[in-house]
């Protein structure tokens, strides 16, 4: 009986998925949604191996749940729809595993029997496409099997943030992760706008300034002496203007509470939108979290308050928290954040310093989106949360262009300074140190200077709200909030 209706779940995604997927990939009157800036690069993946460069094969994306995987996985189906019409299959392994009460393996068996022959037997192209595979334990074992059985099936899955932290030894050699991350500014801005001209013809699309991103970034951390960031920064400034033009200042603040998020864009309910950000929490904590890790339901019930408690802390001391909560261990805190840092609900950073300092002086930890940590303070403070907490979710930001940029590296480059008055960050890149202080408003620079001496870095950036200005008696550029938006 399982196998016959596995067998019918394959039958039904063949022929159905094109319609089910559309309104993933389209608004109500047929208009396509643009695609996230990560689509580029997977979409040149999938090119190359239309072309025969069969090297690569399986693509993994890793993500905050929320952040649009399903979303991109439709877009890349309908990217090779209809030209490829007949070998593609979407399935979703949330389905095949807690409705069908069946695995990827026997899914990816019928599969094979309606196509009438193996994956190794294959003459043709094959694209499979697998969404939320990290339900399924056995996955990089199944994934396994298709890369070494065939050079004609491509596979791109969608997952929680562990996957790429579950894969075996095996699969890691075989599979490419492309990570997907909350939107940032101008992801936002482009699908806000193009969101708001299907509706209103006097609206027209925004796109990003072509390469802009890029320059800022050099600019800010490969440069190699505050003069030649100075200089860089200074070059590009004309740009950086024109692209803000026509762009609401009071963007930013729609942007921090939910706009990172992909599911707020044509939302003009907040009341709605904060809902669905705590539903989004309950899910992770609930089912992400519980699959990571196996906790108790009493442990699960108290994670929501811990991440309360994040949200309105600033370093959080483990050891600290274990005496105020008496009801939950340290082991089980120390697995409860390192949870949380593996769904990619919270950044840690560590204290800059020796590995002492980094073992014995608290972390600090950020939250992947502002979203969670304003909808989280919402709970407690009401409308008052985003005025309270403003410099906040801005450090939220920060943290996650950080991630995004130095992601990557073995070992993360991203520190602060646990000095009282310190920076809020400092980036290690090589031998190079850069000082990084962000907030609204006119930010003073003594916490970026107190961080300087201490750590003889190189330069100091003070991003905030105020003028682009050179302060080189202190090796420091006070950067305005509206450059680092852009990266």
């Amino acid at each position: 009986m399982a196998q016959k209706q596995i067998n019918q779940y394959i039958q039904n995604q063949l022929s159905r998925a094109p319609f089910l997927l559309r309104s993933l990939t389209h608004d109500g009157d047929g208009n396509p949604y643009l695609a996230r800036n990560i689509f580029i690069q997977i979409e040149k993946y999938i090119n190359d191996f239309i072309a025969g460069k069969k090297e690569v094969r399986i693509i993994g994306i890793p993500g905050l749940r929320g952040a649009g995987k399903t979303t991109l996985l439709a877009q890349l189906f309908f990217k090779l729809f209809p030209q490829h019409q007949r070998e593609l299959l979407y399935i979703s392994v949330d389905q095949i595993v807690n409705i069908l009460r069946s695995d990827l393996y026997s899914a990816l068996e019928e599969y094979q029997k309606i196509l009438g022959e193996s994956f190794e037997r294959l003459d043709k192209n094959i694209f499979i496409f697998i969404d939320e595979i990290h339900f399924d334990k056995n996955w990089p074992s199944v994934l396994k099997s298709i890369y070494d059985k065939s050079k004609n099936v491509f596979v791109i899955c969608t997952g929680s943030s562990a996957i790429s932290l579950q894969s075996t030894t095996d699969i890691a050699r075989r599979i490419i992760f492309e990570k997907l991350y909350p939107m940032n500014f101008e992801e936002y801005i482009m699908l806000k706008t193009n969101c708001l001209a299907s509706q209103k013809t006097e609206i027209k699309t925004k796109f990003p300034m072509k390469e802009l991103k890029e320059k800022i970034k050099n600019a800010l951390f490969y440069s190699k002496s505050a003069d030649a960031c100075y200089a860089n920064l200074n070059n590009i400034q004309k740009d950086v203007k024109k692209y803000w033009l026509d762009v609401d200042q009071l963007e930013i603040n729609k942007y921090l509470k939910f706009d990172t998020m992909p599911f707020a864009l044509c939302i003009d309910d907040e009341n709605k939108s904060h809902a669905l950000m705590n539903e989004l929490i309950d899910r992770v904590i609930e089912k992400d979290l519980f699959e990571l890790n196996k906790f108790s339901v009493e442990t699960i019930e108290k994670i929501k308050n811990i991440l309360l408690m994040v949200a309105s802390s600033d370093e959080i001391s483990i050891t600290s928290l274990a005496k105020n909560l008496t009801d939950i261990s340290k082991n089980t805190l120390i697995d409860i954040f390192s949870a949380l840092e593996k769904a990619e609900m919270i950044i840690r950073v560590y204290p800059y310093g020796s590995v002492y300092k980094k073992v014995r002086k608290p972390s600090k930890y950020y939250f992947m989106t502002p979203a969670i940590r304003y909808a989280l303070l919402s709970i407690v403070d009401g409308a008052s949360a985003f005025e309270k907490y403003k410099g906040k979710y801005l450090e939220d930001i920060a943290a996650l262009y950080l991630r995004k940029e130095f992601g990557r590296n073995l070992i993360s480059p991203i520190y602060y300074d646990s000095t009282k008055g310190g920076a809020d960050f400092i980036l290690q890149i090589g031998d190079k140190k850069i000082v990084l202080e962000i907030g609204f408003g006119n930010k003073k620079t003594q916490q970026a200077e107190t961080s300087l001496e201490k750590t003889q870095g190189n330069y100091g950036l003070v991003i905030s709200k105020s003028n682009f200005e050179f302060l080189r008696d202190k090796n420091i550029i006070k950067v305005p909030l509206e450059f680092f938006l852009l990266i």
